[in-house]
């Protein structure tokens, strides 16, 4: 009799005559299984498959990432700008960066441009990153983000090259038209910026405010995103061309 080999989930009854007829034919497979809004899972032959490739590839395209900017830390105030630490950031972007280069993929047509990709939007987020936080205390290390050059309006006010109560306020009331009460909104920055250190609060505000959610539009993840899902999604593809994705269960929508 020809031996069948089995894949996935088998019943009680299949698996005994799996175990009888060809024993050790499926024995050898494992199952991978992540988290991705559902519960997914992969069956697969770690003699034909390196575990920590395959892995590694569902974490690309699938998440969570295996690799990723640090981020920035809030600051509101000059307190909180003083404990800003400028140098960790750029460590954790370059360890970032080197574990991105270094990740082994299993075979797929396309995944080393895709990483190449993911690169370059890393290598982007951390420079935007380092610009913000080095920006607070030294305004002109917000113009070492290039692709923001069309921000140079508030970096122009923060240096004082032009008049930082005028950009203050208008970012203020921007920033505050859609709010539940924008008179208030706009009186609690007014009264902060009156405080001793207003000035440096006003530069704090347009920082955060102004430089960076003008900035932000220039980021890769938002300029290249469509770009970006368009070739994870082919990968994807080919992915579950070579693996039966079994989906179990999904959060619940609140």
């Amino acid at each position: 009799m020809a031996r069948r080999r089995r894949t996935g989930w088998t019943s009680p009854l299949a698996l005994v005559a799996l175990t009888l007829g060809v024993a050790g034919a499926g024995a050898a497979e494992r199952t991978m299984s992540w988290d991705s809004g559902c519960r997914f899972s992969i069956r697969f032959d770690p003699a034909k498959q390196d575990e920590t490739r395959l892995r590694n590839t569902v974490h690309l395209l699938f998440g969570p990432s295996d690799f990723d900017s640090p981020g920035t830390l809030p600051a509101f105030d000059p307190k909180a700008v003083a404990a800003l630490d400028p140098d960790k950031i750029d460590r954790a972007c370059k360890a970032a960066l080197d574990v991105a280069t270094r990740l082994e993929f299993i075979a797929l047509p396309g995944v080393d441009d895709y990483r190449r990709a993911r690169v370059a939007e890393l290598k982007d987020s951390c420079d935007f990153e380092l610009a913000q936080t080095r920006g607070f205390k030294s305004p002109s290390a917000l113009r070492d983000y290039q692709p923001a050059a069309a921000c140079a309006r508030f970096v122009d006010a923060i240096e004082g090259k032009t008049d930082l109560q005028q950009m203050f306020r208008q970012t203020v009331d921007k920033g505050c038209a859609d709010n539940a009460s924008p008179k208030a909104c706009v009186a609690r920055y007014v009264a902060e910026a009156q405080k001793p250190d207003g000035p440096e609060r006003m530069r704090i505000h347009l920082v955060n405010f102004g430089w960076s959610n003008c900035a932000i539009n220039y980021n890769l993840r938002n300029t290249g995103a469509t770009k970006m899902e368009s070739m994870r999604s082919a990968l994807e593809t080919q992915f579950r061309k070579m693996f039966k994705v079994k989906q179990d269960k999904c959060e619940e929508a609140d």
